[in-house]
């Protein structure tokens, strides 16, 4: 399992864009959660995979199709609960 956290201004774009992105590469999400403070907005998603290529790649097309601000994959959480390392 790996966690993809994206930093934007426009929270609905890019949100908009880690689904489409996620749907063609065929993923498997297994939690989604977005928070707006201010002027920026921080989405993370677990995405279930052992692959860090394909998420890298992932990273990379939703960073190319909208400007995202800033882009971090970890691994794997060791927390027992999976949905509970997403920032809510």
């Amino acid at each position: 399992m790996y966690f993809l956290e994206l930093q934007t201004s426009d929270m609905h774009a890019a949100l908009g864009r880690l689904l489409d992105q996620t749907r063609v590469a065929g993923l498997r999400l297994v939690a989604v959660s977005a928070r707006a403070e201010a002027n920026e907005c921080r989405i993370s998603a677990s995405i279930d995979i052992d692959d860090r290529d394909v998420i890298d790649r992932l990273a990379r097309r939703v960073d190319a199709l909208f400007c995202i601000d800033a882009i971090e994959v970890r691994g794997e959480c060791q927390c027992p609960n999976p949905t509970s390392c997403v920032t809510p």
